[in-house]
């Protein structure tokens, strides 16, 4: 069964506009992103999806840079453009992530793409992970139901909303994340100047060579500044 990552990615943000293009060590953390989803022998193909606005020309050109495919579609329709992207494709299952999250956790990707094959379920996803090191395994018939089904502007715009939500249509799966990255408390998402200051610092003191690094290595970083911070 093909398996493809697909990365949401846009330039507008309330918090903090043009944060997937913002740089660490010299990688965007869009690129950050994708080199982690590559990182998977669970995923076969990386595709960046971003909107039809002009403002996400980058977006296209940075994916083009790193030689991923992009996909463009409705900027608030996420679900939309997740099907539209499903149907050029054709993946079986697909792995969501975002591209606002530059230490995705790898090992987790192939523990729900693994589990979503062998329980024959329609969504998985791991409980426990750092906010922000998480990706969801969904297949593309379930995407398609939900596109199908769903209204809301909410469900539409959170993607699996609508499949977690209705229990009693589709089989979700719940792991639990192994106890060496098992810190749910800890945020490595970028959302805020605050957010990118402290996943910077992260990165910086342990950084990449030639491959992304499992994210068990980071959490022993992460956990001695938040303990710096405090008075």
């Amino acid at each position: 069964m093909s398996t493809m990552a697909f990365l949401q990615a846009r330039m507008g943000s309330t918090r903090l506009p043009g944060k997937v293009l913002m740089p660490i060590q010299g990688q965007s953390i869009l690129e950050r992103a994708i080199r982690r989803l590559k990182a998977s022998p669970a995923v076969d193909e990386v595709v960046v999806l971003t909107s039809c606005r002009d403002v996400d020309d980058v977006v296209e050109a940075e994916a083009g840079r790193l030689r991923v495919p992009a996909y463009r579609g409705p900027e608030l329709d996420v679900l939309a453009r997740f099907y539209g992207a499903a149907v050029r494709f054709r993946p079986e299952i697909i792995v969501r992530a975002t591209a606002d999250n530059p230490l995705i956790d790898i090992g987790s990707i192939a523990r729900i793409v693994t589990a979503l094959r062998s329980r024959r379920l329609d969504l998985c996803m791991e409980s426990g992970l750092p906010y922000g090191a998480a990706t969801e395994a969904v297949t593309a018939e379930a995407l398609t139901r939900a596109h199908l089904e769903s209204q809301t502007p909410r469900d539409r715009e959170h993607v699996t909303l609508y499949i977690k939500e209705h229990p009693e249509s589709f089989r979700v799966g719940y792991l639990r994340a192994p106890e060496p990255v098992r810190f749910p408390d800890l945020r490595v998402t970028v959302d805020t100047c605050e957010d990118f200051l402290f996943v910077q610092n992260v990165i910086c003191r342990l950084p990449e060579n030639d491959a992304p690094l499992p994210l068990d290595l980071y959490i022993p970083h992460a956990l001695n500044i938040m303990d710096e911070k405090r008075p």
